[in-house]
């Protein structure tokens, strides 16, 4: 299982953490420092929580790092990825290894950042605050990207079933315009038609037009609806996407 934190206790703030709402209401993406256990060493990280799949987390987090940092991300387990002496100036002069933890409770899916400086040595507020406030700043850069990304994928996948309704739509629409000028077809050779049997056969067909006039006519409120819908959707996620 996905699991780093079993065998410890959730601290206050972790708890807190988790019960933090995480899509669908807007919220600014919360960092807390606390620790994780890798292997057997517990080490300070950045725990934030995410997006409900991790591999969209992870397929983002190695295009983050190799857009913006030229750096290569490594799947350690399936639990962890990792960047192996990671050179960042503006971080720390010391290389490091950049660690990423997916964690998986009942109720939400978490990450959490560290960068070891040795076995047991990982940057914390308390012994590197400065490096530890350029950390933050670094992983709340990539979560602000993972979220534009995830936001960003779900406004094209509902985009594209949109695109298809509203193609629907006026096809429906189109169709029915076709189908009533056969009518008024019909009704013109109807008046000019004498033989009574054609004249019955005229009216037959004219009949079976309306019906299907009739049918598609009933589908257009649903389908309209149906549009808005779609609509009010794609609006209110990048209204959300641009509240984080």
């Amino acid at each position: 299982k996905n699991q780093k934190l079993k065998n410890m206790k959730y601290s206050t703030a972790l708890l807190i953490l988790f019960c933090l709402p995480i899509l669908g209401n807007p919220q600014h993406v919360f960092l807390i420092e606390d620790e994780v256990m890798d292997d057997d060493t517990k080490v300070i990280a950045l725990i934030t929580r995410t997006t409900d799949d991790f591999d969209e987390a992870m397929d983002n987090l190695k295009d983050f790092v190799k857009d913006k940092h030229d750096l290569k991300l490594k799947k350690e387990d399936n639990n962890t990825y990792m960047i192996e002496e990671v050179n960042l100036p503006h971080l720390s002069t010391k290389r490091g290894d950049l660690k990423t933890y997916l964690i998986q409770t009942d109720s939400t899916k978490i990450l959490a950042f560290s960068f070891r400086l040795g076995y047991d040595i990982s940057i914390n507020s308390e012994d590197y605050p400065e490096e530890m406030n350029e950390f933050k700043k670094l992983v709340l850069e990539y979560m602000e990207y993972n979220y534009h990304e995830h936001y960003m994928a779900k406004i094209d996948e509902k985009s594209k079933l949109l695109d298809k309704s509203v193609k629907e739509l006026r096809q429906n629409e189109d169709k029915i315009g076709s189908l009533q000028k056969k009518v008024s077809s019909l009704d013109n050779k109807y008046q000019k038609e004498s033989d009574e049997s054609k004249k019955t056969k005229i009216a037959s067909d004219k009949n079976s037009l309306e019906n299907e006039i009739e049918t598609l006519t009933n589908q257009l409120p649903a389908m309209r609806e149906s549009v808005s819908e779609q609509e009010e959707v794609i609006s209110e996620l990048k209204e959300e996407m641009n509240n984080y």
